[in-house]
């Protein structure tokens, strides 16, 4: 009897071992499952949507790539991602070159990707009134293209007229709209897109209207991209373009907003007194006539209104709050209005301070 129970005990002990041993093994294949799990299916740690163009260096390591790709929000853990590409094999099978990454893939979806560089295309749109600076960034985000080569090269007076340009830089000559552009567009190649859109815009019936109007095509250009920065309602442009003409006409400063924020070093902001009394050519309120030149890249609404003013004799505007613009023929009108704008703007400063 004692050597039957002390044979059950031995079994009951090799059972118990055998149990421990299944457990533990157990336990490291859920730990492994959950590793294989969180490593090939980690995604990024923005999943807000919309693409990020990358580009992957010559010669770049896989510490390097992921860590790129970790700056760009694409990836959360480099080290996940660098162990999901050596379990996966393809961790020198990374090549260099440019890809347009949707955000929220997983690493298995980005590794795939990785492994076909892309020589594509992407359509941008290019809103109206952008200066050639806020363009020079938009392009860089978009499509890759060099920013500060594309901003010097619109400052290049040899540039600007073997394109036929009347001027010294290509301000205001970029047209506004959407363009199909290679990934890491040269410079050049954007800019003579942009302005041949523009010479299909300010065709030659354009330019006969223009020349009607008494305006050389500088003049028009400069006085659209005012507008352009005035103007929040479309309707209101022709009336915009009819005040300036008007002041142009009686030999009036222009008083223009928009030209005086076009040169402040931290705008654009609302606009000071100090400001008003600024030493420079795009000041209108110091200076009597147009500015040098262009202040940001008009559309074609803007380029129609600037030399088809509207039949109104207002010399007067200002700004209501809300987008549009009270007009008036007589500075005590004017002044009434700006006594209104006065008043919202206290308000608003008011409920501000409150709320903070």
């Amino acid at each position: 009897m004692i050597h039957r129970r002390n044979k059950l005990a031995r079994t009951a002990k090799r059972v118990n071992a055998v149990l421990i041993v299944a457990v533990i093994f157990a336990g490291i294949g859920s730990a492994a499952l959950l590793g294989w799990v969180w490593v090939f299916n980690a995604r990024s740690p923005d999943p807000g949507g919309g693409e990020v163009l990358v580009q992957i260096p010559e010669g770049a390591s896989l510490r390097q790539i992921a860590n790129l790709l970790a700056a760009e929000r694409l990836i959360k853990h480099p080290f996940t991602f660098r162990l999901a590409a050596r379990i996966y094999g393809v961790d020198k099978r990374i090549m260099p070159g440019s890809y347009l990454i949707s955000r929220g893939l997983k690493n298995t979806e980005l590794l795939r990707m990785l492994q076909k560089p892309m020589i594509r295309s992407r359509y941008v749109t290019i809103p109206e009134g952008l200066t050639t600076r806020e363009i020079a960034g938009l392009l860089r985000k978009s499509v890759g293209t060099d920013s500060a080569e594309f901003v010097r090269l619109c400052s290049d007076a040899e540039l600007a007229w073997s394109l036929t340009i009347p001027a010294k830089g290509l301000e205001g000559y970029l047209f506004p709209d959407t363009y199909d552009l290679l990934l890491n567009s040269p410079p050049q190649a954007v800019i003579e897109r942009l302005v041949d859109r523009f010479f299909e815009v300010v065709n030659d019936s354009f330019q006969i209207r223009m020349r009607m109007a008494g305006m050389s095509l500088h003049e028009a250009v400069t006085l659209a991209s005012i507008i352009e920065g005035e103007v929040q309602i479309g309707e209101e442009a022709p009336l915009v373009s009819a005040v300036y003409h008007n002041r142009l006409r009686k030999r009036m400063a222009l008083e223009a907003d928009p030209t005086i924020q076009y040169v402040l070093p931290d705008g654009p902001r609302r606009l000071r007194h100090s400001d008003l009394q600024m030493d420079s050519p795009y000041n209108t309120y110091r200076h009597p006539g147009l500015p040098p030149g262009p202040i940001n890249n008009p559309g074609r609404r803007s380029l129609k209104a600037a030399i088809e003013p509207a039949n109104v004799d207002y010399l007067y505007f200002v700004a209501q709050g809300d987008g549009s613009h009270a007009f008036n023929r007589d500075y005590s009108g004017h002044l009434q209005s700006k006594q209104k704008l006065d008043r919202i703007r206290r308000e608003y400063d008011r409920e501000q301070r409150e709320e903070g």
